[in-house]
């Protein structure tokens, strides 16, 4: 993860965006590992932000139950 941002309506989106071939069904488990801080279980969507011709959709991770300030910089986001 390089960024997150806070969406309307709550919670939070993920950047980079990745290919949605590469998530799997929505919603989905997710695992946050911040720096110096408890791994986090979280749920996660796949919300399409953008379609790339014959690629697959790019898609970004949205966390619903989650702010800006659970994913600091240097946070990985781990999928089981």
């Amino acid at each position: 993860m390089t960024g997150a941002f806070a969406v309307r309506g709550g919670g939070v989106e993920l950047l980079p965006a990745v290919g949605s071939d590469r998530l799997p069904p929505s919603p989905f488990e997710l695992v946050l590992r911040t720096p110096g801080g408890p791994d986090r279980r979280v749920k996660g969507t796949a919300v399409v932000a953008h379609i790339r011709g014959s690629l697959p959709p790019m898609a970004m991770v949205r966390l619903d139950d989650v702010t800006e300030g659970d994913v600091p910089p240097g946070t990985e986001v781990w999928s089981e």
